[in-house]
């Protein structure tokens, strides 16, 4: 799957650099951010097709970050997944509550990530997002 773009949020700087050379290596373009403030900056000029966010992040954390997101018209539809080392049920019924995509546990390999962006992304109804 190529010519998809991913903003993946991750306060850990060695997480980021992993994912997202990961996931490049795989045909992806990846934009990162260190905290979800950033990630909303770069939203303003950026329409990703798929958002990625960790949960622990400070100021802002990604459940607050998920919720901005939200509020935001353009990206109402965009899919978003928590990557997280948060492994707890309540966490993950929120998560589910708020109505994220996905919710995976750190750590986790790159092409079974790349292998669950794929499987949401060739879900998704064709004309729901421009490309």
């Amino acid at each position: 799957m190529k010519n998809i773009t991913i903003l993946f949020v991750d306060d850990e700087p060695g997480i980021r650099k992993t994912v997202s050379l990961g996931l490049e290596d795989l045909g992806m373009k990846v934009i990162t951010a260190e905290s979800g403030e950033e990630a909303l900056e770069i939203l303003n000029t950026l329409e990703p097709d798929l958002i990625i966010a960790d949960l622990r992040m400070q100021p802002m954390n990604g459940f607050d970050f998920f919720q901005h997101v939200k509020n935001i018209s353009k990206l109402k539809t965009t899919p978003f997944f928590f990557l997280t080392a948060v492994d707890d049920l309540i966490a993950k019924k929120y998560s589910d509550n708020l109505g994220a995509d996905a919710y995976i546990t750190k750590p986790i390999d790159v092409d079974e990530l790349y292998e669950i962006i794929v499987s949401k992304l060739s879900k998704e109804p064709k004309g729901d997002k421009q490309t």
